[in-house]
This record gives C-alpha cells, structure tokens and sequence, in this order.
C-alpha cells in the first residue's frame, strides 16, 4: 500500500512539474499567445504560402474543419499528365525545433516521411512521377509548418490518473491543445510546371486522438497526419483523373 502511494505521488509530482513548465515557457514568450497565433504588438509571422493564403477558403465537410483550400477557375485537369514532386521543407525549422523543444533533424525526419507516403501514394495508383519541370506537369511543393511532438510518459499519466485526466483536460480548454498529444500542420501548393502559375493551394491542421495508438512515438501524430493528406491526395487525384491501374 505504502508502494502504491508513493507512485501516484511521484505521477502527481510530475504532472505539477511538466504543468509548471509549461507556464513559465509561455509566459516567455511574449509575442504569441497560448494558441500560438501572434499577438497585436507582434510582427505576423511569415506563411510558406505567403499572401495567396487570402485567398484560401475553409471547407464545411464534415471532418476537414481546419482545411483551407483554393482552385483555380480555370483548372483543368487534363491540362495535366504527370506530377513532379518537390521534397517537403520545414517552414522555419530553427524557430519550429525551439518551439517544440526538439531537434531539427527530428523535424526533417517528419518532413521526409511526407515525402515517402506521399511517392508511394502516387505510385500505387500507377500516377506518372517526373524530377524535372516541363509541359503538363503539375508540381506539388509542401511544407510542414507546425509539428508537435507526443510526449508517451506524460499521455499514459494524465489518461489513467483522474487527476491528471482532469489537468490535462483543462489545459486543453484553455490552450485549444492537449500539451502531451502531438499535431501537425501543413501548406500546400500546386502550380504549373512549366508557367509557374499556381493552380491550388491546400492546408491542414491535425491534432492527435490523446487514445490513440501514435501517442506511443514521439512524432507519431505528425506521421499519422501525413499518412492521411497522402491518402487524401490519392483520392482527389482518382477524383479528377481517374484510375490508371
């Protein structure tokens, strides 16, 4: 019994400890608040997409409430028979890897398993790759701009305790985000190959399920994200130009 309870102070001790933290941390950063969206006496941050994320709309489809998107009128998919695809970037790594208390070679590796998923899905449905710009290609750049790792020790405490299910709760409620549950976010743009000219745009935000499986690896959220923007992009593709196998 003595055993027992020294354990669960030890769990309570830390989920105060990693609380604590997490105060002090935002508390010095003074140009963004707790969503990370800058404050009024702050410089905005610069997007990968730049300005043509004004021009982006949000998608009312049941489970897509972070998707913003845009097409332009004149698209035509048959305009288009082969896709070039960019390697992914880290949109301000050094300040991401900060951020997120990680190491830039952590995010990198987020951003090239994007880029793994995203070439298998094209290649399981027989979808023509190029390396080089050129007439009717369609080419694809992406960049993460947020990643988040899970935090697996701190997870598995705060969803057993009832005190830390409830700290981790409200956190959540204030925050927007559960602190120990990874996410991911993501820019895309689709332009013509050879001309230059943007033909679409895409972004996502993905927070992770704090019960799911991911949870167990530190940026297994953010992969799980990609994983689904890869099988998204699958589908549309079906969608627009039909299956070649």
């Amino acid at each position: 019994m003595r055993t027992l309870t020294s354990l669960v102070s030890l769990a309570l001790l830390l989920l105060l400890c990693a609380c604590a933290g997490q105060s002090s941390t935002q508390a010095a950063s003074p140009s963004a608040d707790r969503s990370g969206a800058p404050q009024a006496n702050a410089q905005p941050a610069p997007r990968f997409l730049g300005a043509e994320t004004s021009i982006m709309q949000p998608i009312t489809a049941p489970g897509y409430a972070n998707v913003r998107s845009w097409r332009a009128p004149d698209f035509n998919p048959k305009d288009y028979s082969a896709i070039m695809l960019d390697p992914t970037i880290v949109w301000q790594a050094e300040a991401q890897a900060k951020g997120a208390g990680v190491k830039i070679e952590e995010l990198n590796a987020v951003a090239g398993h994007f880029d793994e998923v995203l070439k298998k899905a094209m290649q399981a449905i027989d979808f023509p790759l190029r390396d080089q710009p050129g007439p009717r290609v369609l080419r694809v750049s992406a960049a993460i701009t947020e990643a988040r790792p899970s935090n697996p020790t701190m997870n598995t405490l705060t969803s057993v305790l009832p005190v830390g299910l409830l700290i981790s709760l409200g956190t959540k409620a204030a925050t927007g985000r559960d602190p120990n549950v990874g996410s991911c976010s993501i820019e895309m743009r689709f332009a013509d190959a050879a001309t230059g000219k943007t033909v679409a745009l895409f972004s996502d935000h993905k927070e992770g399920d704090k019960y799911d499986r991911a949870n167990f690896e530190r940026f297994g959220q953010a992969q799980k994200a990609e994983d689904e923007w890869a099988a998204l992009m699958k589908d549309r593709i079906l969608a627009l130009w039909g299956a070649r196998k």
